[in-house]
């Protein structure tokens, strides 16, 4: 015979639809988030990965400053096991000031990946960066014009040693904004002469199966013989690449960060389930009583409730999937696209995305539901029938004095309900943190920028490769240093002239520290930081830090010249830079090495924002669902919890939203009160993995919360609450006022 509980489930399913169609959005949301990021970032690791052989990605690269020869590229193979090719490049800056990378075609190392469009064929005709176009409105057909060459834009490539547009790997984050790599034909190449030329070449081991330390200790001996031609100026080994190395590792951190999102928010549910299951044997415990007296064992009765709250996680989990994989997934593969120049993408099954975000929670919920369903199912039908759903009786119940009727029945309610509302609590912390994350960098940066403008040094910086006299009133020279700390971070070291008209005065053997340094590592006035050489570790030197100078642009140590001089044993007239707030236009511009001015001491924060922009908005809106769907769970839960005596006030003479506001105004203060704490913990626990976050990368980037965020972040949570009171009215209407007396004995 069939089991006659099966026809209640359509019933409890009608009257509790409000709760499962909460729990069903709360874990379809939560899986097609999740499922969707974790499969795109595997796609995107999987293919990023097979890249380094799809497109032969070089082992490591230098630079020197001057064309080596065919003897020396010869020695510098003989015995090594590896080959050296050319992959000299030109720098140019445009008027708009965005710097175009120039290479000639590439075989057979780093090769290209055209995305679209064709290949340059004629001295005129580009291609250029994906990534650069998107975010300059670029379309194929458009010209680029440097150094009065204009050239046409025939395709859109991604060059495989460039999936993050680093210029620098000295620089603190890419710039896909204002930088971009391009390949001309070899006679256009030729034809930019010889102004920002850079003589690059780039290696592959010919033993392919090297482990990394392995390939660092080959690259090491390659660097030791590339420094005895006195002619090294840069290297780096694939592992220390940037702009290889950091879109893979930004992907794995990612997928770390979801993985635990997922898992935070798995916990939470299993509360709200744990307490959803109890809250339902409580409403029908004498139907559980006389059902259990009547003769149905706790498994039948167990598989009863059990069913809905599995099918709801079922259905979530096969519809969060198929949203997650047709939809979802284009979110993440948008957002990786917009800050990396990646090759071609193509979706991947990923099983243990599938096992994560289907397998997980619904072994997950099953377990937290049988075991308070069994553990409360385990009371004699008598205890059923009496509503006492306790294994121990109270010994004492907290007597209430003082306050009127109303304030002592809301504490009561809350007393009651501590279980929900510690769980709504919890609920509001998360959400709190994801909002703040979401709500913060915007302005973060926007400070940032902000900060750099109004502390710059000089309009323009130059560094020179050789001394140049200049005419220009008001440039002053400065010596210039590239050393690094310990953890192999760049640090620049400058000599500032006495009385310099744009730094503070320095003297004698004093060191003046960026106060982003000292933020960065815990330093404090008296301590001292030891850097070293770039290639030569075992050479280094001690700085006593005797004060801080506000620079956010950069890591940086200050000293008077005369003590730069001493230190790095120079020439007493050594200078090879410029702080000027014109531009110098008498000097040679093939011995300028760069030129620093306020676009390129922003350029981090652009990037950011422009990179990460769209991702911000998501955290914040999945933290205002969070919100609701915890407020809207529990609330209604312990509205129905309390069904009886809602309905008995009713019967006294209570509207319904009187009713309704003696409940909604209990649970208001409790979100009050969380929302109150929240904010203050979230702000630390923000702090926390802010620090975490930013040690991974070479320089620094203030810690700074806009002053309106907290109050902002209260509004919202609050307004949530009252969305959710305002639907709980209607709860409170089904409530009949016969309920009061079917629960009378």
């Amino acid at each position: 015979m069939k089991n006659p509980l099966r026809k209640r489930w359509l019933r409890d399913l009608k009257n509790e639809l409000g709760k499962y169609i909460a729990l069903f959005l709360f874990l379809f949301l939560t899986i097609a988030f999740v499922a969707g990021f974790l499969v795109a970032d595997n796609s995107m690791k999987v293919i990023y990965a097979n890249s380094f052989s799809d497109y032969d990605i070089e082992n490591g690269h230098f630079t020197t400053d001057r064309a080596l020869t065919d003897e020396e590229l010869a020695s510098l193979e003989k015995n090594l096991d590896l080959s050296i090719y050319p992959l000299t490049y030109i720098d140019r800056v445009m008027e708009n000031e965005h710097t175009v990378r120039f290479f000639q075609p590439r075989d057979p190392v780093n090769r290209v990946d055209l995305l679209s469009g064709s290949l340059p064929a004629a001295a005129d005709e580009i291609v250029i960066d994906r990534l650069y176009a998107e975010n300059n409105d670029l379309s194929i057909g458009d010209t680029l014009t440097v150094s009065d060459l204009t050239f046409r834009i025939t395709g859109f490539v991604a060059l495989s040693d460039y999936s993050t547009l680093y210029k620098s790997n000295n620089d603190m984050l890419f710039d896909a904004n204002k930088f971009t790599v391009s390949i001309v034909t070899r006679s256009a190449f030729d034809s930019l002469g010889t102004v920002g030329l850079h003589h690059c070449y780039a290696w592959l081991n010919d033993d392919d199966t090297l482990s990394d330390s392995g390939q660092l200790r080959l690259s090491e001996r390659l660097m030791y013989r590339i420094y005895q031609l006195d002619a090294l100026e840069e290297f780096i080994p694939r592992q220390q690449n940037q702009a290889i190395n950091f879109a893979g590792h930004d992907m794995g951190s990612d997928y770390v960060m979801m993985q635990t999102l997922l898992y935070i928010i798995m916990v939470i549910l299993a509360f709200i389930f744990a307490i959803t299951a109890r809250s339902t044997i409580e409403q029908e415990s004498g139907t559980v009583g006389t059902l259990r007296a009547s003769g149905y064992t706790r498994k039948e009765l167990l598989i009863h409730y059990l069913t809905l709250p599995m099918l709801v996680t079922l259905l979530a989990a096969i519809c969060g999937n198929i949203v997650g994989y047709g939809l979802f997934k284009s979110v993440p593969v948008m957002m990786y696209r917009h800050s990396y120049s990646l090759t071609h993408y193509e979706t991947l099954w990923n099983g243990k995305a599938f096992w994560q975000t289907t397998v997980i929670p619904l072994v997950l919920i099953f377990v937290v539901n049988v075991v308070v369903l069994w553990t409360t199912l385990k009371l004699p039908p008598l205890q059923f029938l009496r509503h006492e759903l306790r294994f121990h009786k109270k010994t004492k119940v907290i007597k209430l004095k003082s306050g009127s009727f109303l304030s002592r029945f809301r504490t009561r309610v809350i007393l009651q309900n501590t279980s929900a509302y510690l769980t709504l609590s919890l609920g509001i912390l998360f959400a709190s943190v994801l909002l703040m994350f979401g709500m913060m960098f915007s302005p973060l940066l926007t400070h940032f920028k902000e900060d750099v403008v109004s502390t710059q040094i000089a309009d323009y910086q130059y560094v020179l490769k050789s001394r140049q006299e200049t005419a220009v009133s008001g440039a002053e020279k400065y010596s210039l240093m590239s050393l690094q700390n310990p953890k192999h971070e760049d640090v620049m070291v400058y000599g500032i002239q006495e009385n310099s008209a744009y730094l503070p005065n320095l003297s004698g053997d004093e060191a003046v520290i960026s106060d982003g340094y000292l933020d960065k590592y815990g330093l404090q006035v008296g301590d001292t930081i030891t850097l070293h050489q770039k290639f030569h570790a075992s050479e280094t030197y001690d700085f006593k830090i005797v004060g801080s100078y506000h620079y956010p642009a950069s890591m940086c140590v200050f000293l008077s010249q005369a003590r730069f001089s001493e230190i790095f044993d120079l020439d007493e007239g050594f200078f090879n830079g410029y702080f000027s707030n014109e531009k110098l236009t008498d000097i040679d511009a093939e011995q300028v090495a760069t030129v620093i001015t306020q676009a390129d001491q922003t350029v981090m924060a652009d990037q950011l924002e422009d990179s990460m922009g769209r991702m911000f908005p998501l955290f914040s809106g999945f933290s205002m669902a969070i919100y609701l769907l915890m407020m809207y769970l529990l609330t209604k839960m312990i509205i129905d919890r309390n069904a009886e005596t809602i309905s008995m006030l009713k019967i006294l003479g209570y509207t319904n939203e009187e009713a309704a506001r003696i409940f909604t105004r209990a649970t208001l203060a409790v979100v009050v009160i969380a929302l109150l704490v929240s904010l203050p913990i979230s702000y630390y626990l923000i702090k926390l993995i802010y620090y975490a976050m930013m040690q991974e990368y070479p320089g620094w980037l203030t810690f700074w919360l806009a002053p309106w965020i907290m109050p902002a972040m209260f509004a919202m949570g609050l307004g949530c609450y009252l969305i959710v009171s305002a639907l709980q009215l209607k709860n409170v209407r089904r409530i009949p006022m016969a309920s009061a007396l079917r629960g009378q004995e």
